[in-house]
This record gives structure tokens, sequence and C-alpha cells, in this order.
């Protein structure tokens, strides 16, 4: 039995829907995460009286789809006689005048469709009682060339924010999306041998018990998910499990860091779309720089706004005479979008490399972990 099975009571949530595509949807949502029970019945079940019990559930999810339901006197009825039990509705978009008859169903809260099963999670944790609001941060670093350094980068930013506060200790989960290679699991000396080929087939079976089973414990208090596993990347449910994974992974963190490598992969801008912050790792070099702020420019129109998009310079090295790039002329390639230089530290890196350690453990004073500490900051 895992720590989460031990720590967290079953919400029975039930699911009134008509829609078949969207029951499934939250029933196979709702099925990933283990602190849920949940059951679906059609919505000609209001009418039947013994068909069901709503006392024993904790909570009612209520498809009204394209809103004809609500022209229905038993959907009022039932709810008159169960308003005690948290009702949280989704549906189409609806014209005013049935957005009218849904106030009157007083719900806790309603999500339009299609749904997306992040928002429909936090939907629900925020509602189900004993659950509480779901306040994991997700943190993207991608690497904008390859051997920008970004591995190393992700790896320290989730030692900082696993770092013990005042009130309390942050779960943080690090999670490695280069299947190609799951360099971070050789980089902190903790590969992974488990074979995801029998659930990339099939990502239903991807739950909290899952992530406790093949997630590798780190002594600097955060926990890793890297796998080499470079079918992952062609395989026609390598998406669906990369994201389902990400899903579960985040929802009982406080922070979530993902490495993702510079080329694209079948999940790389969905993932990038809807993290809270990224830092863009790049280097020293003109070409660098320029596919640094090409994909600074990228992420700006798909997301709609520059906030919280860092652009992160790596191994900068400062010189008194030579031809090398000077910081001022990086400021003059990115212009208005401000930059965070991370100085060039060999000795301390390659050690870390070698031993299979984090940087803060060679030297804590070390240059990279002081700016790494100051990302830390920023995106906390």
């Amino acid at each position: 039995m895992t720590a989460h099975m031990n720590i967290a009571a079953s919400t029975k949530i039930l699911v009134l829907s008509d829609d078949a595509a969207a029951a499934s949807f939250m029933l196979d949502t709702f099925g990933s995460l283990s602190r849920y029970d949940v059951r679906h019945l059609s919505l000609k079940a209001l009418g039947e009286k013994g068909r069901f019990d709503p006392t024993q559930f904790d909570l009612i999810v209520l498809d009204v789809d394209n809103g004809k339901l609500l022209h229905q006197p038993e959907l009022f009825a039932f709810r008159t006689t169960y308003r005690d039990i948290p009702l949280v509705v989704v549906s189409e978009e609806l014209p005013d005048d049935m957005l009218r008859l849904l106030f009157r169903l007083n719900g806790n809260d309603w999500l339009k469709k299609p749904l997306e099963r992040r928002a429909l999670i936090d939907m629900i944790s925020t509602h189900a009682p004993g659950t509480g609001a779901s306040d994991s941060r997700v943190h993207a670093v991608v690497s904008a060339v390859g051997g920008a350094g970004a591995s190393m980068i992700a790896s320290s930013l989730a030692h900082a924010l696993a770092q013990p506060t005042k009130n309390s200790t942050p779960r943080v989960d690090l999670f490695d999306t280069d299947f190609c290679s799951g360099m971070l699991g050789y980089y902190l000396n903790l590969v992974n041998d488990y074979d995801l080929k029998p659930v990339i087939a099939n990502p239903s079976r991807v739950d909290l018990e899952f992530i406790d089973l093949v997630r590798k414990r780190h002594s600097g208090g955060f926990s890793l998910l890297s796998f080499k596993q470079p079918a992952v990347l062609l395989a026609p449910k390598g998406r669906e499990l990369v994201l389902r994974m990400l899903d579960v992974a985040a929802f009982e963190s406080d922070h979530t860091i993902i490495d993702i490598p510079y080329y694209d992969t079948p999940w790389k801008y969905e993932v990038l779309s809807s993290v809270n912050s990224i830092c863009i790792v790049t280097e020293m070099t003109v070409p660098a720089l320029s596919q640094a702020k090409d994909l600074f420019a990228n992420l700006v129109r798909l997301r709609g706004s520059s906030d919280q998009i860092f652009i992160v310079i790596n191994k900068y090295r400062s010189k008194l005479f030579g031809l090398g790039l000077r910081r001022q002329q990086t400021e003059k390639i990115f212009k208005e979008i401000p930059t965070h230089v991370v100085a060039d530290d060999w000795d301390t890196l390659s050690e870390a490399v070698n031993r299979g350690v984090l940087p803060f453990q060679v030297n804590s004073r070390a240059r990279f972990c002081g700016a790494v500490g100051k990302l830390g900051a920023l995106v906390r």
C-alpha cells in the first residue's frame, strides 16, 4: 500500500451524464486518481425513485450538455431535495436565458465543454469535501539548443524549490521528458529501468499508485521521473501517456519541474502552453541566442503573454580581451526581454556530473547554485 493510499480518504463522486464521450473522459480522469471513487449514471436516473441514493456520494457532477435538461422540473426537485451535496455542472456554451436557469441550481461551480483534464481535476479538488484546492505549480525548463545545460538547471531548481520553509516542506517532482536519453537519471545516479512499454499502449493504467511505483526519491528533497524509453516518442499513445503522467504527478505536488529537450515532441507545445512558468535555457553564442529569441517569440504567441517566461543564458564567461560575446551585446539581441545570466562554473558542474550528485552537494556557495536559487525565487 502506498503512502498516498494511507493518507487520502476516498471521495465518492457521482457523474450524471448522457454524453458518452464526456462521461468516459470524466471516469477516466477521476479513475486515474486513487482518492476518488466514481460512478456514472444516465440522466434518466433522476426520475427513477430508488435507482440510487445520492446521500452516498460526496459530490455530484451534472452534465446538462446543451441546456435542454434545465427545462425539466425533476432536475430542480432533485437539487432542492439534495441541496447539501456539493454540485458542479458541466455544459456546452449556453445562451443567457439558460444560464439563468443554471444559476437556479445553486451549484458550486461550472465548467464549459469540451472538458480539459487539468481544469476538471482542479475544479473537483476545490469542491470535493476533504480534498482542498490544488495549489500545484508547474515549471518548464526548456533547452533552446542542445547542450545548453537545461537539465542541470532543472535539477538544481527542483532542489531549490524543495527546501523546507518555516511552515511546510514542499512536495516537488522533477519530470524528465527527454525519453531518448533519460539523461537526468544518469546525472543524478538514479537510473530507472522500469519498462514503460506496457503502459504506452494503455495510458489509463497511470494513477497515483503507478507514479509512486516508478518515481525515484532524491536526497535533495524531490522525486525524479526519468526514463530512457525512445519508444514513447513514436508510439501513437505516447503523447497521452506523457500528459497523463504529468497530470497525476502534479496533482499532489506543490511544484513540478519539467525538463523539456530542444527538439520537438508530440506534447512539447501543449505542455509549454499550460505551465505556470518557463525558463528558456541557452548559451553565449549567436546561433544559440537567436534560437532562444525565436522560441521566446513562439511561446508569447502561443500563451498570449510574455509573463513568467524567462531567458536564462547559461555558461556565461566574461573576458577582458578577445572576440567573444559580451553582456551588452546580448542586451542588443533581446532588447526589452529580461535575461538572467548563469556564470560558467565548469569545476563545480563537472564534479557534480561525474559523482552523480547535485552541484549544491559539491559546493553550496558556487555561483551556479546562487544563480539558480534566484530563479527559484522568481518562479516560486
